[in-house]
């Protein structure tokens, strides 16, 4: 199994509606796979909050209007990690189809901010966690709050991994805050959101669209092999499980190692799902790359930077790149393709494997996806 062919928008606020948001990521991700849409035989999307944002769900037909096709079309949903979860079900039809085209999508601005985060706490516990006044910020604060409990302040390295994200988003031009300064003093200046947690240790509110087109078979020396992609489940509400560690990510990256017949130290380079800073550095852990209590050690002494030994969220993360919810396991994606290609520009690495981490809520689903270059 092999991508073929990927596009995206640009991340942030846009003033493209979803159905042009949709057709941008698409056709740019037939023309890198010079591919026709007739050449393609399924579609997957992934959308989290369209029904709630936008009162527009089914968008699979409505895919299919503005394509004009009739092919089978899938939308999925599972939170954050929609984008991971819907690239991992298409491969499960490439042994009907040929070739597939996996599209992520949101567009989460021009909503009232109070709306939104109702609408996004939906995917929270109703009783546990909605009914409580729970939000995920404070579920990001009550995690520094464990960790610093076990290991001491974090702080100083949650703010070095934002201003590591922030300068790998400013040489990605698709990125939210591209072209945006950012300093050191400013990340720890910033407003408290609530407990610990500051303004810039927060993904942002963006708008979005990737596309992948997934082949069963390699179409030419672009095309990069879907090495593995496994998927586990754990407990929606973050207050059944009080610990620092997520075991969903520690069994689907297990699962996905395993599958790939690898270790995490093969990985070249990786993209972590940090909606927040403090899940870039737990999940450090929890993949395996150090262990637990160590990862600030590994930022400090810069490994994780573009010229580290595992450089970790090349495109700038959700951090700066952005986070529009549906597209975001896609971007993750989209990045590790371009990387492994070679085409990464400014930011390219010496790479010819990466990895893939997303999750959705605290941690309720998680999708790790390992790719590698013929």
């Amino acid at each position: 199994m092999y991508i073929c062919g990927v596009g995206r928008t640009k991340f942030g606020k846009l003033e493209l509606e979803l159905p042009e948001i949709m057709t941008e990521a698409v056709t740019k991700a037939l023309i890198d796979a010079k591919l026709r849409l007739k050449d393609i035989d399924a579609i997957f999307i992934s959308n989290n909050l369209a029904g709630l944002n936008q009162g527009q769900l089914h968008l699979n037909s409505l895919l299919a209007t503005i394509l004009k096709i009739d092919i089978p079309i899938f939308r999925l949903e599972s939170t954050c990690a929609s984008g991971g979860a819907t690239f991992y079900n298409s491969l499960f039809s490439l042994s009907k189809f040929k070739n597939i085209l996996v599209l992520g999508v949101e567009k989460m601005t021009g909503l009232a901010s109070d709306l939104l985060s109702t609408n996004i706490g939906t995917t929270s516990d109703l009783n546990l966690d909605q009914e409580q006044g729970f939000i995920f910020p404070v579920g990001a604060a009550m995690i520094i709050e464990r960790y610093e409990k076990r290991f001491g302040n974090v702080m100083d390295d949650l703010a070095l991994i934002s201003l590591k994200n922030h300068e790998n988003g400013n040489l990605n031009e698709y990125a939210h805050f591209y072209g945006k300064e950012v300093t050191l003093e400013k990340i720890k200046g910033s407003r408290t959101i609530v407990g610990k947690l500051r303004l810039y240790d927060c993904s942002p509110v963006s708008d979005g669209a990737v596309a992948l087109v997934v082949s069963k078979q390699k179409r030419d020396r672009r095309s990069i092999k879907i090495q593995a992609c496994e998927m586990a489940t754990g407990p929606i509400s973050l207050s059944l499980n009080p610990r620092t560690s997520m075991p969903a990510v520690k069994t689907a990256c297990k699962r996905a190692l395993s599958s790939a017949g690898m270790k995490i130290l093969d990985m070249d380079l990786i993209e972590i799902h940090d909606g927040y800073t403090i899940i870039e550095l737990i999940t450090m852990e929890d993949l395996g790359l150090c262990k637990p209590g160590q990862a600030g050690k590994l930022i400090r002494e810069g490994k994780t930077k573009l010229n580290g030994k595992i450089p970790i969220n090349t495109d700038g993360g959700l951090k700066a790149n952005g986070h529009p919810i549906g597209a975001t396991g896609l971007a993750q994606i989209y990045e590790i393709v371009t990387q492994l290609r070679g085409e990464a520009g400014k930011r390219q690495v010496n790479a010819k494997t990466g990895l893939a981490h997303n999750i959705g809520g605290m941690v309720g689903s998680c999708v790790v996806s390992i790719f590698k270059r013929d």
